[in-house]
């Protein structure tokens, strides 16, 4: 039997893979924009408190540290890797032809891939280990641990799905000769990313 993805070329699938990464990331970067609303919100509010009345927000700091600071930096990290912001040493590539600059992308994401994977794999069993404990932060708040580990294996997930996004469309345009993934700008130049 025959699903729709069977009939479509190899582009046609990544082009549809690639909108639904794009749609969840979209959807993550939506809550880590709602988190950074809300730490500043609460940063705000914290100080105002402290220094107008002496009466801080006895819970902002555990409220910032363990939620909207992780969280702010795990939603949006598959974001950052499509808008070609994270850190990337690119020395060589101001040396060498385009399509060795496809295949180090390549090289690269293939191998960071699985090592996310893992992290995701390994933060996703430590987060439902404490939801079966139903085990509590040792603060005076008492939050459920699993609440608070919980964006480790979204955030890795996202990027191993980000990751392997990219590793296919730089595997597929060496293959193909078909850009399928643009690459992404080398530092101090003028280059446009997708």
């Amino acid at each position: 039997m025959e699903g729709p993805l069977s009939t479509m070329s190899a582009p046609a699938v990544y082009a549809r893979l690639a909108r639904v990464v794009s749609w969840l990331d979209t959807a993550l970067l939506s809550v880590g924009c709602v988190m950074l609303f809300s730490l500043m919100l609460v940063v705000v509010a914290d100080v105002s408190l402290r220094y107008l009345f002496n009466a801080p927000l006895a819970w902002a700091h555990e409220i910032i540290s363990s939620y909207l600071m992780p969280g702010l930096f795990f939603m949006v990290a598959s974001h950052t890797l499509k808008s070609g912001a994270h850190v990337s040493v690119d020395i060589l590539h101001n040396y060498v032809g385009r399509k060795t600059r496809y295949l180090f992308e390549a090289v690269s994401c293939t191998l960071a891939t699985p090592i996310f994977g893992l992290a995701a794999w390994v933060s996703a069993q430590n987060t439902w280990k404490d939801l079966q404990a139903g085990a509590v932060s040792s603060s005076g708040m008492e939050l459920p641990t699993w609440s608070i580990s919980l964006m480790l294996p979204v955030g890795f997930g996202m990027l191993t799905l980000r990751l392997a996004l990219h590793a296919a469309g730089y595997i597929g345009t060496l293959l193909s000769g078909r850009e399928l993934k643009r690459l992404p700008a080398i530092s101090g130049t003028e280059e446009l990313t997708s």
